[in-house]
């Protein structure tokens, strides 16, 4: 049995985990993943923490986050703003402890080059992001993107997602790390540059990669995202459906822990960092602005 600990309770993400985690499925009886159990919890709100705890089924509050250290096999930072993963991932990862870290991964690039370096530093198993990367329906525009299927080889296409540049948690940084990710995901790690506006609180930014431009809608009033891709022979419509996106990113983090070895490269966990900063500039400097990759 695997033991976590959950470090932060604000977000939704810590009850979705704790009760996935150790309620059974309330249909079939089953817990999906029975060899995984979270077993401590750390939050900046008490009452909010002993909710998450209480709905969860977590045995143990702790005062202090290293309170965990020896009674836990891994950590989940699951803080709803990106600011707070490194201060709070670090000792984690300086202890060799398998961390996961929710997106944003990191809001500052050096942060996240500092969680790579440690992780390099001390051989700890380091993973996260957005769990949208592996829901079906981005593995299949990725496909398409990939053969070419009915529509032939793609040359431009159109994604959106809901993020807003007024939140508290960092602004586009909380949301739209869902599609920089899908983005990345189906398109292509490999991006050249963005250049990126903002219009009526809505920001439409352009990847460009060798082989086509991607544009993507930062949409905050939309709960529905499609996918348009179009290719030498035809176009391609898809609507995204996220549902069952904490599972399959679990089972992501499952396979590390349990294989030891490491489900995405840092160069990957970095791209969407660096390009949710690039596109900030972009609107900063009206520039387009080139990406450099770890």
């Amino acid at each position: 049995m695997f033991k976590l600990g959950i470090i932060g309770s604000d977000n939704t993400h810590a009850d979705a985990f704790a009760k996935m985690l150790n309620i059974p499925n309330p249909k079939t009886g089953e817990f999906p993943f029975p060899d995984f159990k979270v077993t401590h919890i750390f939050g900046l709100e008490k009452k909010r923490t002993e909710e998450v705890a209480i709905n969860g089924k977590i045995d143990t509050i702790v005062e202090k986050p290293e309170d965990m250290m020896g009674k836990v096999d891994a950590v989940m930072v699951v803080f709803r703003h990106g600011d707070l993963h490194l201060k709070y991932a670090l000792p984690f990862i300086e202890a060799g402890i398998p961390t996961w870290i929710d997106k944003p991964f990191t809001v500052k690039m050096e942060d996240a080059r500092t969680i790579f370096e440690a992780a390099k530093k001390h051989n700890t198993l380091v993973t996260g992001g957005s769990s949208l990367k592996y829901i079906y329906d981005v593995l299949m525009i990725k496909s398409a993107v990939e053969n070419g299927n009915r529509i032939g080889k793609v040359r431009t296409a159109v994604i959106n997602y809901s993020a807003s540049l007024d939140s508290e948690y960092a602004g586009l940084f909380f949301y739209g790390p869902h599609l920089a990710e899908m983005t990345l995901k189906a398109f292509g790690y490999d991006v050249k540059s963005v250049s990126a506006r903002e219009n009526n609180g809505c920001v439409t930014a352009i990847v460009q990669y060798d082989r086509y431009q991607i544009v993507m809608n930062f949409y905050p009033y939309c709960m529905e995202s499609y996918a348009i891709l179009y290719g030498e022979k035809g176009v391609m419509i898809r609507e995204i459906d996220i549902s069952g996106s904490y599972e399959l990113e679990f089972e992501k983090f499952a396979e590390m822990m349990r294989t030891k070895k490491l489900v995405e490269t840092f160069d990957d966990l970095y791209a969407p960092v660096e390009l949710l900063n690039a596109i900030m500039k972009s609107l900063e400097t009206h520039e387009e602005v080139e990406l450099k990759g770890l």
